[in-house]
């Protein structure tokens, strides 16, 4: 059952997200950690025998939430824990989702973008180049995915505003 996460469980989500994640993708221990201090910032959780197995780090948007990092642990991939995961975290709330992926150059970003279609998400011809949130990292080229529905250049347009002036603002 997936269950609002607490502070004492960030360091095993961090340690998740350090597996899952390039440091280019994620953003310090620190300042990680001081995110979970901001309204509208969650992290969601799915434990097997007493530890996460899996995670969802979300950001509360006006009309939409937002997937900042979604993650299996390594010991349960390939089991359709993910699928479960994400399955569960759509019926918490009655608002769309949105997510970041990089453009589908190689085979390991085919396969992410897949699953996540797979699960009911569509792929957008809408994306931006994501600032630094780590130093020393170039910001990265990604494209977004909706649930349930494609979206709409107007709903990209409001969604990029969010985002640049709300999640990446609030790592100055």
């Amino acid at each position: 059952m997936l269950e609002e996460l607490k502070k004492e469980d960030f360091e095993e989500v961090y340690a998740i997200m350090e597996s899952s994640f390039p440091e280019s993708e994620r953003r310090t221990k620190e300042r990680q950690r001081k995110l979970l201090d901001v309204e509208g910032y969650h992290l969601y959780g799915l434990k097997g025998n007493g530890e996460i197995i899996g995670f969802v780090a979300e950001w509360d948007g006006p009309d939409h939430r937002f997937v900042e990092h979604f993650a299996i642990s390594a010991h349960a991939r390939g089991g359709g824990i993910g699928t479960k995961l994400l399955q569960a975290y759509h019926t918490l709330r009655d608002k769309p989702v949105i997510l970041e992926v990089e453009p589908p150059a190689d085979e390991m970003q085919k396969r992410r973008i897949a699953f996540y279609e797979r699960n009911g998400y569509h792929l957008s011809g809408c994306g931006y180049t994501q600032p630094v949130i780590n130093e020393n990292h170039p910001g990265i080229p990604l494209v977004l995915m909706s649930y349930p529905e494609a979206l709409s250049e107007e709903r990209f347009m409001l969604f990029k505003n969010w985002i640049f002036n709300t999640v990446y603002r609030s790592d100055d």
